[in-house]
């Protein structure tokens, strides 16, 4: 009975890892191969993924961090430090609807998000300005009920702000995508002292 139960399990957990697999592509691209890594460690080790059934996935390729300053009497956010060897993938909730306006057509570029994957049901994409929108795309957004049209009767959808949200921050290493640290804050990106990785030149 024992093994049995055992064999059930292993098998258990090497479909898993097959279907993972599967949804998640191996990447040539630079940014891409760290999306997919951030979205693989967050459907398997992150809280957060069992939060909400679609994420917004957003690249920074330079991790800076700001302060708020006073400038002849103005408080204001400069920029304090940036580190050029580190690369951030933020991934969030999406409880909001994208707003688009008409000219977000097949063909357009940096008008709607035109980058996707879908891990265990829950639908992960992102912008990629080089990359155009594709009807498969148009039509995954649409099945998710993800857009919103910009102006609707005259007038301008609502958007709501959760400042208390969390989402997950990967930082990696440029030079060895496979150094990362993953945190959970309310905070954006750029606002805390990044965590220190061992990067190396």
């Amino acid at each position: 009975m024992k093994s049995s139960v055992i064999l059930l399990l292993l098998w258990l957990l090497l479909t898993d890892c097959y279907s993972q697999e599967k949804y998640i592509p191996q990447s040539t691209n630079f940014a891409e191969f760290a999306i997919y890594e951030a979205i693989t460690d967050f459907a398997d080790n992150c809280r957060l993924f069992k939060q909400d059934s679609v994420f917004n996935v957003h690249v920074e390729d330079t991790s800076r961090y700001v302060t708020l300053q006073r400038h002849q009497g103005i408080l204001k956010w400069v920029c304090d430090s940036v580190y050029t060897n580190i690369l951030v993938i933020e991934i969030l909730g999406k409880r909001d609807k994208i707003g688009y306006y008409p000219n977000a057509v097949v063909g357009s570029k940096g008008k709607l998000p035109s980058k996707y994957v879908i891990v265990k049901g829950k639908l992960f994409y992102w912008r990629d300005r080089d990359y155009p929108l594709t009807e498969e795309m148009l039509s995954v957004l649409k099945k998710y009920n993800v857009l919103t049209d910009m102006i609707y009767d005259g007038m301008l959808p609502e958007f709501l702000i959760d400042d208390a949200q969390k989402g997950a921050h990967y930082y990696f290493c440029k030079n060895n995508l496979l150094k990362y640290k993953r945190i959970i804050t309310s905070k954006a990106a750029g606002y805390y002292r990044p965590p220190k990785l061992k990067c190396g030149n």
